[in-house]
């Protein structure tokens, strides 16, 4: 395979996992395939080309490769973490720490949530967080809310007394289950309760990141894969811009050399799958453009989405 950038060389052995699941066959990455595409799947004799973009600017993020060396050193030194590809799914608008003792204790809490990974397993790794939480009115039942926990708001207001006000700008995911997040709010309704107006109180709860281990395959290390913090991952028209930049590329490929199968990989920085707006975008779109491709999918969060289903399968047409 050509050299790509960390993120899309993931995205690219995500896909491979995720399209043996799917349609039940063995799709490897293919090193030494001349294409003008960015990588090529082999299935048996069939060739599937792959075009693969990241929805953010072009460039690499501070921190971010120092990151990676440093986890990769980690899980090579680790008995619990056996060789193979990792990667760290930092949440949007997220500024990796520089100084210590933030960067070793990030560092620390990472490499313990690779180890004992299962090749395509992926799970959450907790983060202690601080948010801060005032008391601004003894009237009134709501809690006004910034940062990550901002459309927890109804249910951070439910049952308290008086009027608040929560910064969560240190919380940038939630957990992935419910039941989790409501141990988190009830935590903070709980401090709430304790409060006498105009007085201000931390809360200790935890930011929640994704962790996952590529499948067989993939080379050995760690991909720290994250987007400027600058970058708005749900801006509508900066997804439909980037989306069609590279439906345009993956057309262009896919005339230059046709194959099989041709597969646009859109890599997002999503604190969570659901938040995805390539679905909603490919529909405003011109089928025209995007006629020549047979599958897209978005690829977050540790996950794989199919945005753009075949119309045909090459190992369906010679039944």
């Amino acid at each position: 395979m050509p050299a790509l950038p960390p993120a899309e060389a993931a995205a690219v052995h995500l896909l491979a996992g995720w399209m043996a699941e799917r349609f039940f066959r063995t799709f490897r990455v293919s090193d030494d395939d001349p294409t003008p595409h960015d990588a090529v799947l082999i299935q048996r004799e069939r060739r599937i080309g792959v075009t693969t973009g990241c929805l953010w600017p072009e460039g690499p993020v501070s921190g971010a490769a120092d990151l990676a060396d440093l986890l990769t050193s980690d899980i090579e030194g680790d008995p619990h973490a056996e060789p193979g590809g990792y990667v760290v799914w930092v949440p949007p608008r997220v500024a990796l720490p520089a100084g210590e003792p933030h960067r070793s204790r990030l560092r620390v809490l990472l490499a313990s949530g690779l180890g004992g990974l299962a090749p395509g397993e992926r799970r959450e790794v907790r983060l202690p967080a601080t948010v801060k939480l005032a008391k601004i009115d003894a009237e009134g039942a709501y809690v006004s809310v910034t940062g990550g926990l901002s459309t927890e708001w109804l249910a951070l207001s439910e049952g308290v007394r008086g009027a608040f006000h929560l910064d969560a700008r240190a919380i940038h995911r939630t957990p992935s289950e419910r039941a989790e997040l409501d141990l988190i709010l009830t935590r903070v309704r709980d401090r709430a309760a304790i409060l006498e107006p105009f007085e201000v109180s931390d809360v200790e709860i935890d930011d929640t990141w994704t962790v996952s281990r590529l499948p067989e395959g993939a080379p050995s290390g760690v991909t720290v894969l994250t987007a400027p913090e600058a970058f708005d991952p749900i801006d509508g028209v900066a997804v439909r811009r980037g989306l069609r930049a590279h439906v345009a590329r993956a057309v262009a490929q896919r005339e230059a050399r046709p194959g099989d199968l041709s597969v646009l990989v859109v890599v997002a920085a999503l604190a969570h799958m659901s938040e995805e707006l390539v679905t909603t975008s490919l529909k405003g779109m011109n089928p025209a453009a995007y006629g020549l491709l047979d599958l897209i999918v978005v690829v977050a969060d540790g996950q794989v989405r199919q945005v753009l289903q075949p119309r045909t399968l090459p190992w369906e047409q010679q039944r």
